[in-house]
C-alpha cells in the first residue's frame, strides 16, 4: 500500500467524522456551547465534502507499486 493511499483512507475517515460532528451540532438544542466547539461545527460543515473528495482522489488515484 502506498503512502498516498494510506493518507487518502485517513482523510476519508476524517471526513466521515467531520460530517457526524456537524450533523450532531446542527441538531443540538441544549445550552450554549463553548465557542471553540461551535467554530469546529461551522468549519466541519464547509470542509467535510472537499476532504472526502481529496481522500477519494488519493485513494483511488494512487498507483500500486510493482514488486
Amino acid at each position: 500500500m502506498t503512502t498516498y493511499r494510506i493518507i487518502g483512507i485517513v482523510l476519508i475517515v476524517i471526513a466521515i467524522g467531520m460530517f457526524f460532528l456537524e450533523a450532531s451540532l446542527f441538531a443540538y438544542q441544549g445550552p450554549p456551547l463553548n465557542p471553540i466547539v461551535s467554530k469546529m461545527g461551522e468549519y466541519s460543515f464547509f470542509w467535510w465534502l472537499p476532504t472526502l473528495i481529496v481522500g477519494l482522489g488519493l485513494t483511488f488515484g494512487s498507483k500500486k507499486k510493482d514488486r
